[in-house]
């Protein structure tokens, strides 16, 4: 006789910190809408005494940001619902874009879970993440150190899957494990040979809160209808999750980088990224000379804000708020942006399916708390919910004591653009061989080095390796078309939101037709100073002026090197005139340095190690976001490249838009990218400010 099998269903709600509204919001919605109305609903269907019950799961956040901000009645009523088991936290604070973050920030995500946990008696062991396609390798140690033993990771339905085993065993170089189960989408039914346990979600909608009780009783039916025979049951992640040790030996194990092909969008941001780097390093180096007490109000509101700002959402849904298919040529975008208002009844007849989809989301998310809104769209609005996140870094400061918010606002102000005055300098030409700093180093005519000869006569940098070439790029329709024939999955049915979310519909009626092309700086003036620091080369370049004419590339670049002691470069870039540009673009550093052995490289992602070659089929192996920078250490020395402002890098070759799975050659180096807006969703879409980029070059050759 067969055991009776067990469902257990799972109710969940997609969380988007903005999207389908301002985050402040959405937030609100939740506050006051939604969490009031799933304790109530778990309370009445418990009061009936039928078989069918609530239980609500949710990130960690979202129940510890209740707690702390609910009137005291809310409040009561959450832990009381927390006792009873109605609301339950799974071990992660939300879906994130993990590989912006540093380990301590990852680490304090868990730890809200972990309080909880304590606060209340229980002990969680799942986790689950939506949406974002994949993650790194490195949160493997951190998630298995703080107790979790199973991840579902449900990925968005129109997002290529890693290509992974639906349940496997996620393993890092230190051995440590956890569980993985990846859908295909949001949450589809998980059974598993060997155990009488099944997992199935009952999923709302983004932002579209807690089901009706009619609702539940009907899911409840369709479940027992599909099976039959089994015990159906309101449950929780961690009860489906104690049952997967029976098999756990049975479970391949993969050792494998997965990576986050939506990475690009946090290229969209650039200043917004950079002082969130530099808040990482003052909150570690305070962690370090214990200037900041992890269990302070200090601590845990400066972590907080900064999580938001690697939260998965990142603004409005463009194409409900901005649904602008025609101003995508300069002088037309510019115009429009002057106007602000969007006229909703003037879609091209290609773009109805996507008008009509967004009306439709627009009105459903307008009702309750936002029904008595205006259904007016402007550009000024979708601007505002890009700043609202930017916000979030100056909520982090205004946590800190007085002495810490100098040293941050301090940090942000090194980041300010500043025009260098080369005074007392002496003027100097590319392709000649200079001296300093213990290296022998020549440029080009773009600024970037080509000779970089070190004490013991290794030369790391030549005319195939250059290092500090800036470029800009621009896409077309047919980079697009690729991208939908290699990435895009599901079409059929995800198209009328999948062609906004992932393209820039209209932009092939922009004429001249947009298309790719890669445009370089040329040096205008190259002058040489020296001071106690260090010998300084200054550059100044000026782009091409269809680039910025047509497109958004800065008028002008200022590039210095600064070669302060032996084995070490301190190179800034900065740029100057970027205007806003609605057209797809790109901004790059490429970084080339010659090596013997270039599969040796090694990204920083949450303090571990990973090689840009061992990433899985399907996940990203052309787009990483990295810590600190990447690392060579091979038998002919070691050489690392820190990327103190900007977070993205393509390994070997510059690849957005481009998904065949292939693995390029590192031999030409890593490619920082510095900015993009290929995404559609909710990043920006725009950038038009001055900016400042930092790199570190320390190089040690071994001698022969």
């Amino acid at each position: 006789m067969t055991n009776q099998k067990r469902v257990h269903v799972v109710f969940k709600t997609h969380l988007d910190i903005g999207f389908t509204h301002l985050a402040e919001n959405v937030v609100r919605q939740y506050m006051e809408e939604y969490v009031p109305k799933a304790i109530a609903l778990s309370a009445q269907l418990e009061a009936e005494g039928g078989r069918e019950r609530f239980i609500w799961t949710t990130g960690s956040w979202l129940i510890r940001h209740y707690l702390n901000h609910a009137f005291e009645e809310g409040k009561q009523a959450m832990e009381q619902a927390i006792r009873k088991g109605h609301i339950v936290w799974h071990g992660l604070p939300f879906t994130t874009h993990t590989e912006l973050m540093d380990a301590s920030l990852f680490r304090y995500g868990l730890s809200i879970g972990l309080d909880l946990d304590k606060q209340f008696g229980k002990t969680t062991i799942a986790a689950k993440m939506t949406d974002v396609p994949g993650h790194t390798l490195s949160m493997v140690p951190l998630m298995s150190e703080a107790g979790i033993r199973y991840m579902h990771l449900g990925v968005n339905p129109a997002s290529m899957r890693p290509d992974v085993p639906k349940l496997f065993r996620w393993q890092a170089t230190d051995g440590s494990e956890i569980i993985v189960n990846y859908a295909d989408t949001y949450g589809e039914a998980v059974e598993i040979e060997g155990i009488d346990d099944i997992l199935l979600f009952a999923h709302t909608g983004d932002n579209c809160g807690p089901p009706s009780a009619e609702e539940i009783r009907e899911q409840f039916q369709h479940i027992q209808e599909r099976y039959p025979d089994a015990q159906i049951m309101a449950s929780s992640l961690d009860a489906f999750a104690v049952h997967l040790d029976q098999v756990r030996d049975q479970l391949p194990v993969v050792r494998e980088e997965l990576g986050d092909t939506w990475i690009h969008g946090g290229g969209t941001d650039p200043l917004k990224i950079a002082r969130f780097r530099q808040l990482q390093r003052l909150r570690d180096k305070w962690l370090t000379e214990g200037r900041i007490d992890p269990a302070s109000a200090e601590y845990k509101g400066m972590s907080d804000a900064m999580l938001l700002v690697v939260e998965h959402t990142w603004g409005l849904d463009v194409k409900k708020w901005l649904p602008d298919f025609r101003n995508y040529a300069k002088p037309d975008f510019k115009r429009a942006r002057e106007i602000n208002d969007v006229d909703v009844e003037d879609i091209p007849a290609k773009f109805q399916y996507i008008g009509a989809f967004a009306m439709d989301e627009f009105d459903s998310h307008s009702s309750g708390l936002f029904s008595s809104e205006m259904s007016r769209r402007t550009y000024s609005m979708i601007e505002s919910s890009w700043a609202e996140q930017r916000g979030y870094l100056d909520t982090a400061v205004a946590c800190l004591s007085d002495d810490k918010q100098k040293e941050a606002r301090q940090a942000f102000e090194q980041l300010d653009p500043i025009k260098s005055v080369f005074s007392g300098n002496v003027s100097a030409a590319t392709h000649q061989v200079y001296s300093s700093g213990g290296y022998q180093l020549a440029f080009n005519n773009n600024g970037a080095l080509i000779q970089l000869t070190d004490e013991k006569g290794k030369n790391w940098v030549d005319v195939k390796h250059p290092f500090g070439a800036y470029v800009y790029e621009t896409f077309g329709t047919e980079d697009y078309n690729r991208y939908f024939r290699t990435y895009m999955q599901n079409l059929p049915v995800t198209h009328p939101w999948a062609d906004a979310d992932f393209s820039k519909p209209g932009f092939e009626f922009v004429r001249p037709l947009p298309s790719h092309q890669v445009y370089l700086p040329i040096v205008t003036d190259l002058n040489i100073s020296g001071s106690a620091h260090g010998d300084t080369y200054g550059f100044r370049l000026s782009m091409p002026a269809e680039s910025h004419e047509l497109y958004g590339a800065p008028k002008e670049l200022e590039l210095v090197y600064t070669f302060s002691k032996a084995g070490a470069v301190e190179v800034s870039l900065q740029w100057f005139g970027k205007e806003a540009n609605r057209l797809p673009e790109a901004s790059w550093f490429g970084c080339g340095l010659q090596v013997d052995n270039p599969n040796l490289w090694m990204m920083d992602k949450l303090g571990g190690r990973i090689s840009p070659l061992n990433v899985v089929k399907d996940g990203n192996r052309n787009l990483h976001a990295v810590d600190r920078g990447v690392f060579y250490e091979g038998s002919d020395g070691q050489a690392s490249i820190e990327a103190l402002d900007s977070a993205l890098v393509a390994p070997g070759q510059r690849r957005l838009l481009q998904f065949d799975n292939s693995f390029v050659s590192l031999e030409s180096g890593w490619h920082f990218n510095l900015h993009n807006n290929i995404w559609g969703t909710n990043f920006p879409m725009w950038y038009g400010e001055d900016a400042k980029f930092r790199f570190r070059l320390i190089t040690a050759a071994n001698r022969k």
